[in-house]
């Protein structure tokens, strides 16, 4: 099932991102089996090593980060050319009112001035801003 809904410009910066992340534990990890630290107590490495979540739980950990950074292969996107998207904005189990095209053709447009605005920001960057690039946009949450 698939519906345009308020929170699609919000998945490519969150999700998108979920397994580079937090894919490795130590960055994130989901529990730690030791208690917090007190104030100025002092650390060592073993300790947090310790603390870390056992394997099987880093493991699952990793791979739901992995299922929600990914794209879905049936994932179309409002920027891209045929090729990427070969059943263009509107699929064939998509039903939208007239009222619902007009506004989609409206927000791809702003979305390709979006898109040239940020292509002429990252000229001569070394690190490219492409997390919520309007090409890396889903036009809808794929369940």
């Amino acid at each position: 099932s698939s519906g345009i809904n308020a929170e699609w410009p919000l998945r490519p910066g969150v999700n998108f991102q979920t397994f580079t992340s937090y894919a490795f534990t130590p960055n994130a990890p989901t529990y730690l089996s030791s208690p917090p630290p007190k104030q100025n107590q002092q650390i060592t490495k073993e300790e947090i090593l310790k603390s870390l979540p056992v394997k099987e739980v880093s493991f699952i950990t990793m791979a739901v980060c992995l299922v929600l950074g990914s794209y879905s292969p049936i994932e179309r996107l409002y920027l891209g050319s045929p090729s990427e998207n070969k059943l263009g904005i509107f699929g064939e189990n998509m039903a939208v009112a007239p009222e619902q095209e007009d506004f989609i053709h409206e927000l791809v447009e702003d979305m390709r001035r979006l898109k040239r605005k940020i292509d002429a920001r990252n000229v001569g960057r070394y690190l490219k801003y492409d997390v919520m690039s309007p090409v890396n946009t889903p036009i809808t949450t794929q369940i």
